[in-house]
């Protein structure tokens, strides 16, 4: 290939050296070349632009709809009716008091007290999975029963608790004496 171009350089040589470019065409030329290059790039930027574009949207969709499912409005029994209301604030008001005095009194490591708190922690659970029930279905008789038969059960192991504690701290006088 060296050598072919040697061969047409001696040959054309002549051409070469008489021939003279004129600069106005060779301006014309280099401005052409720069404006299709111009026209090359826009289509880059503009994929640029729109990729980056449907990113935002795309991201903005995605956290709107992450947000807006965590958002959701907690239906109280209040909300239901006055009366259903207020009978869960009373029972609420009875758990609430029977709790501090568990607290006051419960003693550490103590099997059968544990049995009655696991069961306390399950009964929030199945609380926890009908209040969202309730959420989804507003005005739902067996579900509205459900949460108000929770506080009585609630009400009753706590009480259970504290026959316990009160149990151990009689045998513990008995065998004190």
């Amino acid at each position: 290939m060296k050598q072919e171009l040697e061969k047409y350089l001696k040959e054309q040589r002549l051409k070469l050296d008489v021939e003279e470019s004129e600069p106005d065409i060779v301006w014309e030329g280099i401005r052409n070349q720069l404006h299709q290059n111009k026209k090359q790039n826009l289509p880059q930027w503009f994929w640029k632009v729109a990729a980056i574009f449907l990113f935002v949207v795309s991201a903005t969709y995605f956290v709107v709809n992450e947000t807006s499912d965590k958002q959701m409005v907690i239906v109280q029994l209040s909300d239901i009716s006055e009366e259903l209301g207020n009978k869960e604030a009373s029972l609420q008001k009875v758990v609430n008091a029977k709790w501090e005095m568990v607290e006051q009194e419960l003693p550490e490591n103590n099997s059968e007290i544990q049995f009655l708190l696991n069961e306390l922690k399950s009964l929030d659970q199945i609380y926890a999975t009908y209040q969202k029930d309730l959420n989804n279905t507003i005005d739902n008789e067996p579900v509205i029963h459900v949460l108000l038969d929770y506080y009585e059960k609630k009400i009753k192991v706590l009480n259970r608790i504290l026959l316990e504690i009160e149990k151990q701290e009689n045998h513990e006088k008995t065998i004190t004496l």
